[in-house]
């Protein structure tokens, strides 16, 4: 794998190369807080960095028990299982084409893994009790954020000027709202309403597509459970191609259902758009591992999610080739469809200075426009104030 870039200058991107990069989430954030003046005083560890201290893989508590006591035994086995166990083990998908994929992908990890960059990004070594702990911190934290933040805003669309990061009081909760945004809080069904005719050359989204285990809960719990999901033609009927630049580019957080994705991207042409890559995002611990184990049936999700990314037709502009199958790698955060800033590896491949949109966000950044039901979510004050060091069950 060659050496594309560095960019160091930029905290998101710790390392990128020509098929892989490392991105640093938490870091992201840090530096918008820290570019914007949100810290009046000295800096201090604020909530939202817990949802990333991701020290060991998605287990059950189990299995986790399971190898505390072996690290504790000091046996000679290896947490990593050899690689053709790994290449079998991460899915019980079975088909020649999920092999490929993931074989692909651990050879871009491996090639990620021999890079200073990434040795000096994942240097945490998990300890016996960080496994019997198994994340318990970042999963009692993510609770207690998401019932804290679990507030129905009244339709509104919103802006913010200037000035570094301001505070606004709705219905009872207080949020933390970037400079230069423009939020609104609305079914993503209704965005021509609020546009008048503007078009983006970006547009990102992570539909809620219909799902089993979703539903599953729903039937069970009933619709306080799970989220409203969105089937293929309802997520084709957004009007991309009256929302999207010529040239500009579409990124869409994909479903892990094979069927469901063939459709999806058969059915592209809808948005006047062609489906020109396939990323891969790698979910890591902090020691460097994949989030879930790669051994026997454990877990049945990927470590890893897939995102499309499409263009419209180019008239006059000429942009650099997207590369394919890229696979970028991330402690994830804690929160259920917290996404890194995809934006930092796909703005080369923009117009500069490009105008930016993104659809069922629940989160904002500083020069989007950005629109969802649950749009300020990730903007509850919850998330800014210090760290609670107490464990609390």
């Amino acid at each position: 794998m060659s050496r594309r870039s560095c960019l160091s200058e930029d905290m998101a991107v710790v390392l990128s190369l020509e098929h892989g990069a490392i991105i640093d989430h938490e870091a992201w954030i840090l530096q918008l807080l820290d570019q914007h003046n949100f810290y009046h005083h000295e800096k201090r560890t604020l909530n939202f960095q817990g949802l990333f201290d991701i020290r060991t893989p998605f287990l059950m508590d189990g299995q986790a028990q399971k190898i505390a006591e072996r690290l504790e035994r000091k046996r000679e086995e290896t947490l990593e299982p050899k690689r053709k166990k790994k290449k079998k083990g991460l899915t019980s998908e079975t088909s020649p084409h999920k092999d490929a994929e993931q074989d692909h992908i651990l050879s871009t990890l491996s090639a990620l893994q021999s890079t200073p960059e990434f040795k000096a990004t994942f240097t945490y070594t998990p300890t016996p009790d960080d496994y019997r702990m198994n994340n318990i911190k970042v999963r009692n934290l993510r609770t207690r954020l998401m019932e804290a933040s679990n507030v129905t805003l009244a339709r509104l669309d919103g802006a913010t000027e200037g000035g570094g990061f301001s505070t606004k009081v709705m219905c009872g909760s207080k949020y933390i709202l970037p400079p230069h945004t423009r939020y609104i809080c609305d079914d993503v069904a209704n965005i021509l309403n609020h546009t008048s005719g503007e078009r983006f050359d970006f547009v990102v989204m992570d539909p809620p597509w219909q799902n089993k285990h979703v539903k599953r809960k729903k039937s069970v719990h009933g619709s306080k459970q799970g989220y409203s999901m969105m089937n293929i033609k309802d997520i084709l009927k957004i009007p991309v191609d009256h929302l999207l630049k010529a040239g500009g580019l579409v990124a869409v957080w994909s479903t892990s259902n094979p069927s469901h994705m063939q459709e999806f991207l058969q059915s592209l042409h809808t948005w006047d758009v062609e489906h020109v890559a396939t990323w891969y995002w790698l979910k890591v611990t902090k020691a460097g591992e994949p989030i879930t184990l790669q051994e026997g049936r454990c877990h049945s999700k990927l470590p890893y999610e897939r995102v499309f990314i499409a263009r419209r037709s180019k008239t006059g502009g000429c942009f650099e080739d997207i590369p394919d199958k890229f696979v970028f790698c991330s402690i994830p955060s804690g929160i259920h469809s917290h996404k890194p800033p995809l934006y930092k590896l796909l703005k080369r491949f923009l117009a500069p200075q490009p105008q930016c949109l993104e659809l069922f966000a629940r989160n904002l950044v500083p020069g989007w426009t950005s629109i969802g039901l649950e749009v300020l979510r990730l903007q509850h004050s919850y998330l800014f104030e210090d760290l609670e060091d107490c464990l609390c069950l």
